[in-house]
């Protein structure tokens, strides 16, 4: 890469990314949950300078500047001819010695991108020039790239890496000349309610430009991204359609702000309805580095799971909701990582690192992976223990210093969560051959105590102890959470039989709040509080 580019890059902090071709937008659309997501509010960073009286010239000005450096891509896949057509004639019922042998099919796909060195690095998204096999835990690239120009010339293109925790690739071409590229810039200092333009080949139309505001930033939790771990997204209410995406969105000043990657869509088609969402470009711009760098992404890695702690639990534990705004909890500490060999515990909530506020966990989680493996982290610690003069509990805080590891490749991780999700169904019908007693009348609960068989099903240790929920009815104060659930604590004294989790209950008033430690089928772990019911 030339010195040119690595300028560019730097300055820029981070860099781009892109989405979704044809299908994969469609699938998107139908797969979005917004509804009472929460955005972050619109602040004056005052270092973003506004023309509050911008002219027609600058869209045509910013227009005929970036689409010099807007490229169309064109990628063929090798796809299983019984992954094609989604096994139908190729399932053991329908299997025929006779009938011939069908050769893998080539799948197209086509998306958007745009150059970002004047040496031919261009940053487009992940799934147009990839896919990824979970099953095989494998990211699978494309046969082939052909990346079309601005002046209609093709070029082939070589993958320089793919990262699918941000859904961003990087691929280079040999032009044998300097290529126009677009500067990029800050997407920190963006404003809600600035102009931007986004640029892109909807449905094929190349060198399309569309103009729109900054709707809302730091939006999180989008679904359907094919397992992209890293969100942070500036939404939109430019025009943004299938192929649109790995296009930029860009400021007024010609700077790329966000890469087009997602629409939120009533549609079956997934058109754009007005709400689109770009992958702020101080995101992606070490991600982009590190591929062009190692062909790969390095982060950091503590070893542990998490979630955001719930304004609800944050107040059964006697918190401030001002002071735990931000924090995430800790749900499982993996064994002999760096969390664990540093002394971090699950269920420890934590509400900064090296004394800064989390915002969320999205931002915790960007912290862990962007810094560094081998260097230190501090965690800002609260901690819960049991009250040894009640039934209540305590909190104590306290910093702790860990030395992060590498962490394993996203589709790892990603197969990981997949397999999971998937849980483990009770083989068997189970329920008890007995009375039901008063406990688990009071909660609506059908129990059982924890056996040796009933553990190997549940490929759960016996010696963790805890009780077994085999039926949650509609009124039980848990909700109703899958059968084969472990009631592992309450109010962290540990249950391990019905008459234990009895003993404990009896401690508390009606409409107290108890807090549980509760194991899913599928593994995860997480805790809930409870209101105690007459």
């Amino acid at each position: 890469m030339s010195k040119k580019g690595q300028r560019i890059f730097k300055s820029a902090s981070l860099v781009t990314l892109s989405l979704i071709a044809g299908v994969m937008i469609i699938q998107l659309s139908l797969a979005i949950p917004v509804a009472g997501q929460q955005a972050r509010p619109a602040v004056n960073s005052g270092t973003s300078d506004l023309d509050e009286t911008i002219p027609q010239g600058a869209f045509v000005r910013v227009a005929e500047e970036t689409q010099q450096a807007l490229v169309y891509i064109m990628a063929e896949h090798s796809v299983d001819a019984a992954e094609m057509f989604g096994g139908r004639f190729f399932s053991p019922e329908n299997e025929n010695e006779d009938a011939p042998e069908i050769p893998d099919q080539v799948a197209p796909a086509q998306g958007s991108g745009f150059l970002i060195s004047s040496s031919g690095y261009i940053v487009t998204n992940g799934h147009v020039v990839s896919r990824t096999d979970t099953s095989a835990v494998e990211v699978i690239r494309a046969d082939s790239v052909t990346v079309r120009l601005s002046n209609e010339d093709e070029y082939p293109a070589e993958i320089v890496g793919v990262d699918i925790g941000t859904d961003l690739a990087v691929l280079k071409i040999d032009v044998g000349t300097d290529l126009p590229y677009i500067p990029l810039g800050d997407s920190d200092v963006a404003r809600v309610g600035e102009w931007v333009m986004a640029l892109g080949a909807p449905f094929g139309l190349t060198n399309t430009v569309s103009a729109g505001i900054v709707s809302a930033k730091g939006r999180a939790r989008i679904g359907g991204l094919n397992g992209s771990a890293y969100q942070d997204f500036i939404q939109t209410d430019a025009a943004i359609n299938p192929g649109n995406s790995g296009g930029p969105l860009v400021n007024l000043r010609g700077e790329v702000i966000g890469i087009n990657t997602a629409i939120v869509s009533n549609t079956s088609q997934g058109q754009f309805s007005g709400v689109g969402f770009a992958i702020p470009i101080n995101l992606a711009g070490k991600v982009v580095n590190q591929l062009i760098d190692h062909g790969r992404t390095i982060r950091g890695w503590l070893g542990i799971s998490m979630n955001a702690l719930s304004p609800a639990l944050a107040e059964a534990y006697g918190l401030s909701l001002r002071e735990t705004r931000g924090a995430v909890h800790v749900a499982t500490v993996n064994e002999d990582e760096p969390a664990d060999i540093a002394g971090i515990a699950a269920y420890d909530i934590v509400v900064g690192t090296n004394g800064v506020t989390l915002e969320d966990d999205q931002d915790f989680l960007q912290r862990i992976a962007m810094t560094p493996p081998h260097d230190t982290i501090v965690l800002d610690i609260v901690r819960i223990a049991p009250d040894a003069s009640s039934i209540g509990l305590t909190a104590e805080t306290t910093s702790i210093a860990v030395t992060l590891g590498e962490r394993k490749p996203e589709i790892e991780v990603l197969a990981e969560s997949v397999q999971q999700s998937q849980g483990i169904a009770l083989g068997r019908n189970i329920l008890p051959n007995r009375d039901v007693t008063p406990v688990e009348e009071r909660f609506d609960l059908v129990l059982s105590e924890l056996d040796r068989n009933l553990a190997s099903e549940l490929e759960y240790r016996a010696s963790d102890g805890g009780i077994v929920i085999l039926r949650a009815g509609a009124n039980s104060p848990i909700g109703r959470v899958p059968e084969g659930t472990i009631i592992q604590k309450v109010n962290l004294r540990p249950a391990n039989t019905i008459e234990a989790f009895s003993e404990i209950i009896d401690h508390f008033v009606p409409e107290q709040i108890a807090v549980l430690d509760l194991r899913l089928p599928t593994g995860g772990v997480f805790r809930v509080p409870i209101e105690i019911p007459e």
